[in-house]
């Protein structure tokens, strides 16, 4: 679907299929939408199981705070690759996958790091200006 190295350049046009809860909204660099693509109706949306336990505490000023240690579980409702088909879904689907040692570089996620992310007045995320890839 692309290429690694250094940068990740687009080498051919691709059906990009949103299985994210959220309608995917991409905004350019002048915050303009230019790709809309709304959640799935009848596909299921990946998920991933999450399992945590505690593994510590930090002292803070006298207040002890629990430390956490997630460890991802299975993935479900992952479709199989489709040539010519990039699938965006969690980035925790995603982590997951990486963690199992699975490469889908027909997955990406929606970036929402602070120099992409865009939002409300009010915090909500309304779109972002990239898909990121954790391969």
């Amino acid at each position: 679907m692309f290429t690694q190295g250094g940068d990740i350049r687009m080498v051919k046009t691709v059906k990009l299929v949103n299985l994210t809860s959220h309608e995917l909204n991409v905004y350019n660099s002048e915050g303009k939408v230019i790709l809309s693509i709304p959640p799935p109706k009848d596909t299921p949306i990946p998920r991933v199981s999450i399992k945590s336990e505690v593994v510590g505490t930090i002292d803070v000023d006298g207040v002890e705070v629990p430390i956490r240690r997630v460890v991802y579980g299975d993935v479900e409702y992952l479709p199989p690759p489709e040539e010519g088909t990039i699938y965006v879904v969690s980035t925790f689907v995603t982590l997951a996958l990486r963690d199992k040692g699975i490469k889908r570089e027909d997955l990406l996620s929606p970036d929402t790091n602070t120099d992409s992310v865009i939002r409300d007045k009010d915090g909500r995320v309304l779109g972002v200006k990239y898909l990121q890839t954790v391969w």
